[in-house]
């Protein structure tokens, strides 16, 4: 009898022990989550099902496909840059007199107007001081008292459509030659030629629709009125 008691006595300490750590663990831990409430909710919020594969391959590929497209905008223009800057390198040296004259024949409101212009620098995008060729078709007609728009494919638009027989001084010229559509336009001057802000030869000359660059290019010509 003397014995066990002992043994009772160590096994009723241990568990009293025992149920007053785990009490004051539970007490522990409601403390520290009251000091710090922001962490628990985000531990919480941690513990939330992940997002799906489906969801994340879904904003992957949207996201490729905005970078791509911006790729191919920023790719288009600057070709479209490139391929006039390419075209536009001349020798001062080498201007021929003749494409800076216009045809004898010539004599036209239009081509009145346009022949100030000659000799002037080609620059892309420009239609002041320096002009592509449709911000010098649109500043000769400004002058004339009619509102272009500074595109060649928007310009094709414009007035009326006339085959390449019915061409009279005055008359507007297309060619189709770096992308699909109407993108380089000239006035018709007579005897087959032509002035325009030439993006080969960098200035605003006379050349012939005869010549193999333009005659394989020529898309079409309009006629528009004006009051001169």
């Amino acid at each position: 009898m003397s014995r066990t008691r002992p043994s009772s006595a160590r096994t009723l300490l241990v568990a009293r022990v025992g149920r007053f750590a785990s009490l004051f663990v539970t007490s522990l831990a409601i403390l520290l989550v009251s000091l710090n409430p922001s962490g628990a909710a985000a531990k919480a919020k941690s513990r939330k099902a992940p997002v799906s594969r489906k969801a994340l391959s879904q904003g992957a590929r949207a996201k490729a496909a905005d970078g791509k497209t911006q790729h191919k905008r920023k790719g288009k223009k600057q070709r479209k840059k490139r391929g006039h800057s390419q075209q536009a390198r001349r020798s001062s040296a080498a201007v021929n007199p003749e494409k800076l004259s216009l045809p004898g024949s010539a004599n036209s409101p239009v081509l009145r107007v346009a022949s100030r212009y000659l000799g002037m620098p080609y620059r892309f995008g420009a239609a002041s001081g320096a002009y592509d060729c449709s911000g010098f078709v649109r500043r000769v007609f400004e002058d004339l008292g009619v509102d272009l728009p500074h595109s060649a494919r928007q310009q094709f638009s414009f007035g009326d459509r006339i085959h390449r027989e019915e061409l009279v001084p005055g008359d507007l010229v297309f060619f189709r030659t770096y992308r699909p559509g109407a993108s380089h336009v000239g006035i018709y001057a007579g005897n087959d030629q032509f002035i325009h802000a030439a993006t080969r030869a960098g200035q605003v000359q006379v050349d012939s629709l005869r010549e193999s660059y333009y005659a394989s290019r020529y898309l079409g010509a309009r006629r528009i009125e004006h009051d001169s």
